[in-house]
């Protein structure tokens, strides 16, 4: 998508969110938090893993609230819901240690940190998604009520899309870094 009369900021949103499996996610998720002030890859996935953050506390929300009310009428229900409130419980879990990581990863780190660090953002990252994954695996069966397990698989689905997002910010990231110091090599 071309954006001509587009902010920089914006313009940056656009291009970046481009390499996402989900762009549109990208660009809504992020567009309220990107400024002329935080343009730059480093700063773009540390949004995007905070949006991501946001989202699955978000998600954790609505299904604690939702597993309440099934609590009593719809025992098995709840307690599928209950582990995919495990799961997404670690995902926030991870997502915050990727995002901690991240934010060691300056240009006074040598390139041996830097590699060590985004092994790490991007593990911890990778694993929240599988957690998200999981959570929704949980109601692909039929043996859960046709609304319950639709309203759990579009929540979810929203935290796995903007997660996913946030990965390919990270690598994209990771990849302009590694091109960046290879070229400024004397």
């Amino acid at each position: 998508m071309s954006c001509h009369r587009c902010s920089r900021a914006r313009a940056f949103t656009i291009m970046s969110c481009s390499a996402t499996s989900f762009p549109k996610v990208c660009e809504e998720s992020l567009a309220k938090f990107v400024n002329s002030t935080n343009l730059g890859h480093l700063q773009l996935a540390q949004i995007a893993l905070r949006v991501s953050i946001t989202e699955a506390k978000f998600t954790r929300s609505y299904l604690t609230k939702l597993a309440s009310r099934l609590e009593i009428a719809h025992l098995e229900e709840a307690q599928a819901i209950g582990d995919c409130i495990d799961q997404i419980n670690d995902s926030v879990a991870q997502l915050r240690l990727s995002l901690k990581e991240l934010r060691k990863c300056t240009n006074k780190v040598g390139v041996d940190e830097f590699l060590w660090y985004m092994s790490n953002v991007e593990t911890w990252a990778s694993t929240a998604l599988t957690d998200q994954i999981n959570c929704a695996a949980t109601f692909e069966d039929n043996v859960h009520g046709k609304i319950v397990r639709n309203k759990v698989r579009a929540k979810v689905e929203g935290v796995t899309k903007v997660t996913s997002n946030a990965l390919a910010l990270v690598n994209r990231y990771v990849t302009r870094h590694r091109f960046s110091r290879s070229t400024h090599r004397p």
